[in-house]
């Protein structure tokens, strides 16, 4: 109950240490727009966040990537977020004036599943789990379909982090030992600390 994720304008949400407020705990990325909402699940262990760039995105509370990702060709600027109190459906309120309900696990099963559906289930989860350090298995099992205007705009965002890289690389380089501090981006993110 210490921990906090608060969403921000740089398409990033931060996970903060009430405790240690200095610099955040996780960075979670995957946005590419203003994060506009952030809802926790009941369980505690995960999150979902709305954003500006119209998708809903679950993040695992100990990892900085989405596991799953929902969109709608539809659906406008996502302003609200919430989960379901049995932790299976989350709630999305966007600029459409819709409220859609989407599944917590996109693979889960809506209704009663016969054994044998449960069995299958079970040994392809098995069979993610037992190899899971493949590249290849790991590729497959997060690959998700993504609006091609979102590709766009992660592509463009790449280009500008790998020049913004490459002139802090270069200014380094070129000016006096000592005189340029790197910080990491987690340092980079509080702007300023009120006593």
């Amino acid at each position: 109950p210490m921990n906090f994720v608060v969403g921000n304008e740089d398409y990033n949400a931060y996970g903060f240490d009430m405790r240690k407020l200095d610099k955040p705990l996780m960075i979670y990325k995957g946005h590419v727009g203003a994060v506009l909402s952030v809802s926790w699940s009941p369980t505690g262990r995960e999150f979902v966040t709305g954003s500006y760039d119209r998708t809903v995105r679950i993040f695992p509370s100990r990892r900085g990537t989405s596991r799953e990702m929902y969109h709608a060709r539809r659906m406008q600027r996502v302003f609200t977020v919430n989960y379901s109190a049995d932790n299976r459906y989350i709630i999305s309120g966007s600029d459409d004036t819709n409220l859609r309900l989407w599944k917590a696990h996109a693979s889960a099963q809506v209704g009663q599943a016969t054994a044998r559906e449960e069995r299958a289930v079970r040994y392809r989860q098995a069979l993610v789990k037992k190899y899971k350090h493949m590249p290849e298995v790991r590729r497959i099992h997060g690959a998700r379909k993504v609006p091609k205007l979102i590709k766009k705009q992660t592509a463009l965002a790449q280009v500008s982090k790998e020049s913004e890289r490459r002139r802090h690389d270069n200014t380094v380089k070129h000016s006096k030992p000592g005189t340029v501090k790197t910080k990491a981006d987690r340092e980079k993110s509080v702007v300023k600390q009120v006593d």
